[in-house]
């Protein structure tokens, strides 16, 4: 990484520059890096947490996407080595008739099978896997303080480290900095569409809970009243045991949500028992209730990704497979940019494209399902 002095922001401090800097270092922050990385870009992922550390997710992602980004960077094995357990078929029930089924894995892809691992620690491994390459930087424990631009264009950020601001010179700023994005807030990236939030969700983690038929080997689906319960077995004998609400009782339960969330899960006789004779680890995890918002992506020096740039409610567990699908596209655009075989314009246009081709038809489903689940799984007697 060079250092240069850049004589029109008024300093003679030493200043980075960069081909690429990218604000947020988890799965599409990371993803993006290794893919430019191995592009030969240099590039610098800044991220305000440490790692390993947790974030609200339930970390759960599909073959054809998720698994195969984790694949393509080369870290598939280090994520089974965790001993999350290939999610090689699921199971569906509906607690109100009492039945269920063993069904296919959703969109298992060449893979051929679904996985989930805990973010603390997913993150961890993405993070370290970007570091690996010798054109990437990453540095925790650092915030992006504001953008710097000409015009309308970004040409880079200062950020704050544990030594102080300095500033980052960069031809493309990406934010993926999640739903609450910093990076979307700066450029005044508009809103493409948005459907207002009608559910939200509680989870916690239980140890050595067994699977319906042993060893767990599916995620598990249980339809109730307008709620869905969840089970995603996950790294270390972990299981990510989850509530999707709708607001009315999302309202009471948070009044009292330890106990609303065990009542709930008592609710779900497919999973109760097996889910009581685990072990709860950690704390009771609440997602409440978020409009659902896709974000114009790309604008002059910057790009969006993962949830800064589409983000849905998580009761379709779409989010992880997104923002590493997502992180892919991107990255193609920028190195095509950097590579002067595309024009910017024409390099976002593409990634435009490609991300609403992508994500824009499950993120409606998402959102339009979503305000009644009970006619979304059930037919209308």
């Amino acid at each position: 990484m060079s250092q240069t002095v850049i004589a029109e922001h008024g300093t003679t401090d030493p200043i980075d520059e960069v081909e690429v800097l990218v604000v947020g270092a988890r799965v599409a922050g990371s993803i993006l890096a290794t893919l430019l990385g191995q592009a030969g870009r240099r590039v610098l992922v800044v991220d305000r947490a440490t790692f390993p550390s947790a974030t609200i997710s339930t970390h759960f992602f599909r073959g054809e996407w998720c698994v195969s980004a984790l694949d393509r960077v080369g870290v598939l094995s280090d994520a089974l080595a965790t001993g999350a357990p290939p999610l090689v078929r699921e199971y569906n029930a509906d607690a109100l008739e009492g039945s269920w089924s063993i069904d296919p894995p959703q969109d298992p892809g060449s893979i051929g099978y679904c996985l989930s691992v805990r973010r603390e620690t997913l993150d961890t491994i993405l993070v370290e896997r970007a570091r690996r390459e010798p054109t990437v930087a990453v540095l925790e424990n650092t915030s992006m303080q504001s953008l710097t631009f000409e015009g309308d264009r970004v040409l880079g950020a200062t950020i704050m480290t544990d030594t102080g601001a300095r500033f980052v010179r960069a031809r493309v700023v990406v934010g993926a900095d999640g739903h609450a994005s910093r990076v979307a807030r700066e450029v005044g990236a508009e809103t493409q569409e948005l459907i207002p939030a009608s559910r939200a969700m509680y989870y916690r983690y239980l140890h050595g809970m067994e699977g319906p038929e042993g060893a767990p080997d599916g995620p598990e689906f249980s339809a109730g009243d307008d709620d869905l319960a969840y089970v995603f077995p996950s790294d270390d004998d972990y299981a990510c045991v989850a509530i999707s609400y709708n607001l009315a009782d999302y309202a009471v339960a948070r009044t009292h949500a330890e106990e609303a969330f065990q009542e709930r899960i008592d609710a779900h006789p497919f999973i109760a028992e097996r889910a009581a004779a685990a072990t709860p680890s950690g704390r009771l995890w609440a997602c409440g209730p978020r409009d659902a918002v896709v974000r114009h992506p790309v604008g002059p020096g910057w790009a969006l990704v993962g949830d800064a740039s589409m983000l849905q409610d998580p009761w379709t567990g779409n989010g992880m497979d997104y923002a590493s699908t997502h992180a892919g596209f991107l990255a193609e655009s920028i190195d095509d940019v950097l590579a002067s075989r595309s024009t910017e314009s024409a390099a976002w246009e593409t990634y435009h494209r490609r991300r609403d081709e992508h994500g824009l038809p499950g993120w409606r489903e998402t959102g339009e399902l979503g305000k009644d689940l009970n006619a979304a799984f059930r037919a209308a007697p």
